[in-house]
């Protein structure tokens, strides 16, 4: 009913009000048309399941004085509907999905459903203030201290990036972005993916913010005066800003009207930036708006306007779609006891309006989709709150718990830019630049009297010349499938349109990986897919000029889970010329019964060059001094007789043709642990043992995920022997990722084998 009542509300409010019709017709046609459509959306395109969604219209408030929480309609600014919750602490903040509101309390989610109104248990989490955002239905949640996300919603997940986060940015299509702080890494969860994955990594020593443009995220580097567009497998095209921008500028986590929005805090000017179309192309020029002096810390955009909150006085900024700057106090609250002041929250909605609520949250302030601001109070005396100075009390009959409480507000005048000195006028303003008017053609020169001339010469005609065409992103791969093979999903395509540029490229990508391939291939096997889980594969064209549009194949899913990857291998002997013995433990065995091992050299997918029922293997054929990449995998048969490779470790090993002590790195999954939010099952030490290295020597051991530096390290020393057991320094828990570890030393870099991080 709540749904049916709002969306009811937003067609009534399509028509535009008495008084304003004969300002500016057209202009309120539009602005209705554009109030239909932020109601329903369509999500997951080209997913057979996906359908119409609902934007989540107004936003919950919890007015911490009575205890209760109320659901402000965006669009009328009433409430339309109220939840009793004693447990909330002043200043929480609330984020709503399709079906639930989640009051966002230290310590705990308290959650209750929207259609009905019931609580339910709550939800324990860290004992920080976190950070909520909403899109595509869907709640997020991040505690950027302890380094955790969570969705909330239809697609329920919770992901540990690591380390401190910093302000994230959610896309139109609910694909949520972070900045893991120290790292520099970027990191994404798409709106149907489980984990998190970081395709890029910030430039190290650089500053910068995350913000989105419609569906797609951008990196905006504060460093080098670059957005960067991002994209699953990393940095995409990027666009040089035509202005300095300061590191300590303040950037809106959403576009307005297409344009990054930054505040340079130290002038007190607002930058609205607009991108060009083509990378390659410098942005435009800054559109700049002088805003009172002030301690901004949060800014967000309702669409064509934006909102600041100043911390000097608890003052609301806004910035209307025409320039026009605002200010009006929000309100903070001062708890009894030994609880700190709670400030105002500033929050922008899955509808794209802005809600400030007051400290208390006894006062919403509401930035529509132009940046006009207008007051709402919530909670009225009968419900124990304080009565609204403003309004007239009307009776209210006791069965009915819905109350308007529309507070009718003075209209707020645009504050002019603060002067340095009172006495000192403003600084004028220029007017928007126009175009010079036409000059006056120059009088008619009278002509001479013809003069009698040659006969024209006849030259051999000219051969035409063919326009020199603008290459630009090459089109669509067509034809987009995948099927599931043996080694996995087979991806298949016809070939993109080169539009001036021959293809070099093509980058497939999926939920936890990505692969590029050449130009000219037109088909590929994906390897290392997780469990039975659904994916879908996308895949793009590239040439010199940039990336063209992705393309999603069908999903494949697999049937029978394939067997875990060999434990622990290493190369059990050697000193015999051109060969290697490897051994390995044997590895869970999936959906299916255990046929054998294979041993390939290169990569997982090339053809095996010793086949084991056992767990060793001598591979014969080397040449003595090279290095070579061992892969070895456990071959089984599922239950409907098909074939199943199952996941691979890798090492690397070297042939000698003399009797030698055998130099070992082995890493594998150790003892069970806790640290932060690590915890069990998947939580365990990445254990390295070093075997016959240099004895009582230094070495750097530094553990990899998804090859990239998981953990700085450690410089230990090794026995007499030259051996090392590390067991105890590193807690992983990144189950279905691929880990190994280096050894650093004098007398080299050593490489462990290669395995897939599993739950224990």
């Amino acid at each position: 009913m709540i749904r049916l009542q709002r969306l009811t509300t937003l067609l009534r409010r399509a028509d535009p009000p008495e008084g304003r019709k004969g300002r500016a017709g057209l202009a309120a046609v539009v602005a209705g048309c554009v109030a239909l459509m932020s109601v329903v959306v369509l999500t997951g395109a080209g997913d057979p399941n996906s359908g119409f969604k609902f934007t989540q219209s107004g936003h919950w408030v919890y007015n911490s004085a009575i205890g209760r929480v109320f659901h402000l309609d965006g669009s009328s600014r009433t409430i339309d509907a109220q939840v009793p919750l004693p447990a909330g602490t002043p200043g929480a903040q609330v984020v709503q999905s399709d079906t639930h509101a989640y009051v966002l309390s230290k310590s705990r989610i308290d959650q209750f459903g929207e259609s009905d109104l019931t609580v339910t248990n709550p939800i324990e989490v860290p004992d920080e203030k976190p950070v909520g955002l909403e899109s595509a239905g869907n709640a997020f949640v991040i505690y950027q201290q302890t380094g955790r996300v969570m969705r909330l919603g239809e697609h329920p997940a919770t992901a540990y990036p690591g380390g401190r986060l910093g302000d994230p940015a959610v896309t139109s299509d609910g694909t949520l972005w972070v900045l893991k702080s120290d790292q520099g890494d970027l990191c994404q969860l798409p709106l149907t993916a489980d984990r998190m994955s970081c395709p890029a990594s910030v430039q190290k020593g650089h500053k910068g913010a995350l913000t989105a443009i419609g569906a797609k995220a951008v990196f905006v580097d504060l460093t080098a005066d670059r957005v960067y567009d991002l994209t699953p497998d990393g940095f995409g095209a990027h666009v040089d800003l035509s202005t300095d921008v300061p590191e300590t500028a303040l950037v809106a986590g959403n576009d307005v009207d297409g344009r990054i929005a930054f505040v340079d805090r130290d002038q007190s000017v607002v930058h609205l930036i607009g991108l060009p179309g083509r990378p390659g192309q410098k942005a435009d020029a800054p559109i700049m708006t002088k805003i009172p002096k002030g301690n901004y810390d949060t800014i967000a955009s309702s669409g064509r306007g934006l909102a600041l909150l100043d911390r000097t006085d608890a003052d609301l900024v806004t910035v209307d779609r025409d320039g026009k700057v605002g200010r009006r106090k929000v309100g903070s609250f001062e708890p009894t006891g030994d609880q700190n002041k709670v400030e105002p929250n500033l929050f922008r909605g899955d509808d794209s309006k802005v809600y400030v609520d007051s400290g208390k949250g006894d006062n919403v302030v509401v930035v529509d989709h132009d940046g006009r601001a207008e007051p709402v109070h919530i909670g009225s005396p009968d419900d124990g709150g304080v009565p609204d100075p403003t309004k007239t009390p009307t009776p209210k009959p006791s069965d009915k718990p819905v109350v308007p409480t529309h507070t009718p507000q003075p209209p707020v005048k645009s504050t002019p830019p603060a002067n340095d000195h009172p006495n000192k006028p403003d600084v004028p303003v220029p007017p928007p630049h126009k175009s010079d008017p036409p000059r006056k053609e120059d009088p008619p020169r009278k002509e001479d009297p013809p003069q009698k001339q040659d006969p024209p010469r006849k030259d051999p005609p000219v051969k035409p010349t063919k326009p020199v065409i603008q290459a630009g992103v090459p089109g669509a791969p067509g034809g987009v499938s995948a099927k599931y093979a043996t080694d996995g999903p087979a991806v298949t395509w016809r070939a993109a349109a080169p539009n001036g540029a021959p293809v070099t490229s093509y980058q497939l990508s999926w939920t936890g990986g990505s692969k590029s391939v050449s130009g000219s291939t037109r088909s590929t096997t994906i390897t290392e897919l997780e469990g039975k889980t659904g994916y879908y594969v996308t895949i793009r064209a590239v040439n010199r000029v940039g990336s063209g549009p992705a393309v999603r194949s069908n999903q494949v899913k697999k049937a029978y889970a394939e067997a875990e990857s060999p434990r622990e291998l290493v190369v059990s002997k050697d000193g015999t010329s051109g060969q290697l013995t490897l051994a390995w433990d044997a590895p869970t065995m999936g959906d299916g019964t255990f046929v054998k091992y294979t041993v390939s050299i290169g990569s997982a997918t090339a053809t095996p060059k010793v086949s084991s029922t056992t767990t060793s293997a001598t591979v014969t054929g080397l040449k003595d001094g090279t290095t070579y990449t061992f892969y070895v995998r456990a071959i089984t048969r599922a239950p409907n007789g098909d074939t199943l490779s199952g996941k691979w470790t890798s090492l690397p090993g070297t042939p000698v043709g003399a009797d030698q002590r055998t130099k070992r790195v082995v890493a594998s999954r150790g003892a069970g642990t806790t640290y932060d939010d690590c915890v069990p099952p998947e939580c365990a030490f990445i254990q390295v043992r070093i075997e016959n290295l240099k004895p009582n020597t230094k070495y750097k051991i530094v553990p990899y995920v998804d090859g990239k530096v998981f953990n700085p390290g450690a410089t230990l020393t090794t026995s007499s022997e030259g051996h090392l057991l590390v067991d105890d320094r590193f807690p992983c828990n990144m189950v279905g990722h691929r880990v190994y570890a280096t050894v650093t030393g004098p007398d080299g870099t050593y490489k462990s084998n290669t395995f897939t991080w599993k739950s224990g």
